[in-house]
């Protein structure tokens, strides 16, 4: 037990690393519903993965960004990725330009979806003079 809880506790560090606030990555209505779920996925996710050397913390941040937008069904954890991607001093046009990048392979309206779904996190982004806005476009 005691490999376990040191696993779970270099789980722990990581995710809070990365943002102080982990619950809206692991609710409570999911630790208390499926424990040993949530157990398994601090252990695991940020104990044996993001916490190994292999990459950086910046580079395992794009990887699940890129992921987490691809698989185009998990905004929530998208969300809580981004913001602690931002918090991590990864800058909003690194964000915009990895999510563009899912266009490629992914599709646009997936990463349409995934900028969507992170929009008040990347609001502060200029939108040029290259893309009209919604409203240049029904006024057409």
């Amino acid at each position: 037990m005691t490999g376990s809880v040191d696993r779970y506790r270099a789980g722990i560090e990581t995710l809070l690393a990365l943002s102080p606030d982990k619950g809206e990555l692991i609710s409570d209505a999911l630790a208390a519903e499926a424990p040993d779920f949530a157990r398994l996925m601090v252990e695991f996710a940020f104990a044996d993965i993001f916490a190994r050397n292999g990459l950086d913390l910046r580079s395992r941040m794009f990887v699940a960004i890129g992921a987490l937008a691809a698989q185009a069904r998990s905004p929530t954890q998208l969300h809580w990725f981004v913001r602690a991607a931002l918090g991590l001093g990864i800058s909003r046009d690194e964000i915009t330009e990895a999510l563009m990048e899912v266009a490629v392979f992914s599709g646009f309206v997936v990463a349409s979806d995934a900028l969507e779904a992170c929009r008040d996190l990347l609001a502060d982004q200029p939108s040029g003079d290259c893309c009209p806005s919604r409203a240049a476009f029904a006024a057409r």
